[in-house]
């Protein structure tokens, strides 16, 4: 049990909720819904009746952090999928355009961590932080003015706020709910050799054999190495990626084996979930129907080119706020479309078509992996999001649901996060037995969730907007000539 669910109850811990989800499954909108005023002053109300000393007559509001890798940087919207600025101004939203556009610099897991710390630190006015930045570096400075001037246009010194996490980066929640892991900082040099050299065996046509070209470089690093390969879950480029950083940093350092295995010990500090000063409660919202849901995933992409995604790409790429190293190049969405307008001369049905089945695979494989994720993570609640519901009335079900679970007895809430026990030799795929259908939520929809991918084979992609022949179709082909135009005028240049 954590050790949240000790204490005292005249100890009013701050309500912190963490929101994850797959990639288009409504997470800012249902965000969006708890940080109303009316109702993010019931959900503080009720907790802190539950939890500690009843607060009477609070005002309360919500405030979103962001937990995207991508929506930190400036510039980038479409395919940022950031919020519109009307969602803005109703909302504030912390943690959104703090990098610069141009910038290569390798904002990470563990610089979100510090950052999202420091405004929880914040807005709910514990202010444990000091306030000397002498030992920041110049980026994590710039940073740190962006987003204290953002506190202080959104500073709300009348009300309590409820501060919403919201995202699908996983490893930014992995880090601030469970904390640092055993990772170093690696040098510059070192990430920009990593990523060349992952770079080059995940091009590899074959992609078994690039995944296995890329085991045995890193395995020939040393044992240490060897085996932390051996444990990577999958084809795990990211995990790969930053085993070579690690590799590469430590390579000439005559107490190579000492700090590796110092390094290497599998112990996590310093997140949320074990946090003194806060009640975290983190949930996935979860779709109920996987062949819906990456219906509206293919449906989520086609929208983002009908948007302008082409165009916004050409303009940042020509001006140089999508660098060939930054991270935010090689988003998803990002990535498809620069490879896709330099390497056309002539574009046509067919090339077009290739271009929004990488694009919507890549998402695809985007989402399932989010899942697979999260459903090893035993902190997280899976909340179900009925997607057959209009969208008004999914958005009130899941934050009430969510509101239930915030307001609950921690202890209470714990009982929550119990893990399903199943029976393996008697499953079945599209229903849940009588006994498993006894099980708590959380349970139960993780284990819907796992079923139904075994049906995901038979998914057949299908276009639900850019129909061949239809005005959008032609429009947005006409747009693609014209990008494709102007990127490859640039590399002649």
């Amino acid at each position: 049990m954590s050790s949240q669910s000790n204490g005292a109850r005249n100890m009013c811990k701050p309500l912190v909720i963490i929101i994850a989800g797959p990639t288009a499954i409504g997470k800012s909108s249902i965000a969006a819904k708890i940080c109303q005023p009316e109702f993010a002053t019931q959900v503080i109300e009720e907790h802190s009746k539950n939890n500690c000393i009843s607060k009477k007559d609070v005002e309360g509001i919500g405030q979103i952090i962001s937990a995207d890798s991508v929506q930190v940087y400036q510039g980038v919207q479409i395919g940022a999928n950031k919020p519109s600025s009307k969602e803005r101004a109703e909302t504030p939203h912390h943690l959104i355009d703090i990098v610069d556009s141009t910038s290569v610099c390798q904002y990470n897991a563990a610089d979100w961590m510090r950052d999202a710390m420091h405004v929880l630190d914040r807005i709910t006015n514990l202010n444990t932080e000091s306030d000397d930045d002498a030992a920041l570096d110049k980026d994590t400075k710039l940073r740190r003015a962006r987003i204290g001037q953002f506190l202080s246009e959104n500073s709300q010194e009348e009300k309590e706020v409820l501060p919403v996490i919201v995202g699908g980066t996983m490893m930014y929640l992995q880090w601030l709910v469970h904390g640092r892991p055993d990772a170093m900082k690696p040098s510059h040099d070192a990430i920009e050799r990593a990523a060349k050299t992952v770079a080059k065996f995940e091009a590899q046509d074959d992609e078994e054999e690039g995944w296995a070209a890329a085991e045995e470089h890193t395995s020939s690093l040393g044992p240490l190495f060897e085996e932390r390969v051996k444990k990577l879950p999958g084809k795990d480029w990211y995990r790969l990626r930053r085993t070579l950083e690690v590799a590469y940093t430590l390579q000439d350092d005559d107490d190579k084996e000492e700090k590796i295995k110092k390094l290497y010990n599998g112990q996590r500090q310093g997140g949320l979930d074990t946090s003194p000063l806060y009640d975290v409660r983190c949930f996935f919202l979860c779709p109920d129907d996987r062949m819906a849901h990456t219906a509206v995933v293919d449906s989520r992409c086609e929208d983002m080119i009908l948007k302008g995604l082409m165009k916004e790409t050409t303009d940042l790429y020509l001006s140089g706020q999508l660098p060939e190293e930054g991270q935010q190049t090689r988003a998803i969405g990002y990535r498809q479309t620069i490879d896709f307008l330099n390497k056309h001369n002539s574009l046509d049905d067919s090339t077009f078509g290739a271009y929004l089945d990488e694009f919507t695979t890549a998402t695809r494989r985007y989402a399932k992996k989010q899942m697979q994720w999260f459903r090893k993570d035993e902190r997280f609640i899976f909340v179900p999001v009925q997607l057959s519901q209009p969208s008004s009335l999914r958005v009130d079900d899941v934050a009430n649901t969510i509101k239930q679970l915030c307001i609950m007895p921690r202890q209470d809430f714990e009982k929550e996060l119990a893990p399903a026990l199943v029976d393996k030799k008697n499953v079945k795929i599209n229903e849940l037995s009588d006994e498993e259908l006894k099980l708590p939520l959380s349970a139960r929809t993780k284990l819907q969730n796992e079923r139904q991918g075994k049906n995901m084979k038979f998914y057949q992609n299908r276009r639900h907007k850019l129909v061949i022949g239809s005005a959008k179709y032609d429009s947005a082909l006409k747009e693609a000539g014209e990008c494709a135009k102007r990127m490859q005028a640039n590399l002649k240049e």
